[in-house]
Formats: C-alpha cells, structure tokens, sequence
C-alpha cells in the first residue's frame, strides 16, 4: 500500500486473484434516469458501435426497445440549451459591447439638446425650415453619427421643433460617411470619386427627406 499526497493507493499482490476489485472508478451516465453509473460494474448495451451503461436492468430493457429516442432526444436537449445560451450570451454580452457606447452616446447628446434650453429654442428658430435641410446635411457628412446612436439625437431635434425631413436627411446622411470612409475613398479612387460619392449621397439624403415631409 502507498500513499500519494492525500488519496491512499492500494497496489493488490501478486497473489491476488480478483484485482479488478482496486480498478478505479470510471463514471458514465445512465440515458434513461441519468444517474452515475460505473462503467466497469454497471449493465451495458451496444448500440451503433457505441456503449450505453444502465443503474439497473429495468432502465436497460426501456433504451433497449427504443434506443433512437433516448439518444436522439439527449442530443436535441443539448441542441437547444447551447443555442439558447448563444442567443443570450449575444443579447446581453456580445452585443451590448458592440453598441454600447453608441448608443450612450447618442442618449447623452439627444438628452443635451432637449434640456439645454438655449440650445433647444435655437433648433426650434432656425431649424424648423429649410435651414434644417442644410444643418442636417453638412452635419450629417461632416461627423460620423453611426445608426444607433443617429436615431435619439434626430428624436431630439424633432422635439424641438426641427423639420421631420431635415431630420430624415440627418438619419441618412450621418451613418453612410464618415472620416475613414472618405479617406478610402480619395486614397484609391481619387478626389473625383470622392466628390461623387459626397454629391450623389447628397441629392439622394435631401430628396428622401423632401419626399418624406411631404408625406
């Protein structure tokens, strides 16, 4: 008998006739009541090259007479507690980490512009015309303002009185430029092609806005 660290090993003798006694413990689980069971004592049966253990002979004949629908639904179970898990761990981790400041961001300034009284008449005064069209337009090319964060700042102006299709043509123009965007452009397409880009994106933004007040 030696031991090592705190687990007692016994180490049967030559003369032993049954040393499957000391063999350790190898645990599987029962497919049917799912209980441990140990695999060089309990009952077993092979099903498709594969070993299954039971605790007993009762649930031994119950995955006999259908195995498929025993393997099949430990499997699906699994199936579906790993894309639940996924799902969640999307919602709530992932994405949250992806446009979480955006969206902070977009709330913080949205909520500026309808508390900052000054700043609220001013949008009211001049943004309420065609003047709103202009501001949303260079504002919007101007500075990156992803989706997320674009849609309760443009709430906000429209609180104040901005125009509702200057504020589409803010929710239009503000996500599809930014400073990455047209640094790419003018490096491997050139200044023409940038300007293109900034003049198309324009009419299109004011257009839509247009045709959106209308409505």
């Amino acid at each position: 008998m030696g031991i090592v660290g705190n687990l007692i090993k016994f180490t049967p003798s030559k003369g032993l006739a049954n040393p499957a006694c000391c063999q350790e413990k190898e645990l599987t689980i029962d497919p049917i009541c799912g209980m441990d069971v140990d695999a060089n004592k309990g009952l077993k049966t092979e099903h498709q090259g594969e070993y299954y253990y039971f605790c007993s002979a009762h649930c031994q004949e119950i995955f006999e007479k259908e195995p498929e629908k025993y393997i099949n639904t430990k499997s699906y179970i699994k199936d579906i507690r790993d894309r639940l898990g996924s799902v969640f761990k999307y919602a709530f981790i992932d994405m949250f980490k992806d446009v979480g400041f955006e969206i902070f961001l977009g709330l913080t300034l949205a909520a500026l512009v309808s508390v900052i009284t000054p700043v609220g008449e001013f949008v009211g005064y001049h943004f309420s015309g065609g003047l709103g069209y202009l501001f949303s337009l260079v504002f919007g090319l101007a500075m990156y303002i992803c989706s997320i964060a674009s849609v309760p700042l443009v709430h906000a102006f429209i609180s104040q009185g901005m125009n509702v299709g200057a504020g589409m043509v803010l929710l239009i123009a503000g996500p599809v430029t930014s400073w990455g965007t047209l640094l790419v452009l003018r490096k491997y397409f050139g200044f023409k092609t940038l300007i293109l880009y900034l003049t198309v994106v324009s009419i299109l933004a004011l257009s839509f806005g247009y045709i959106f007040y209308l409505i």
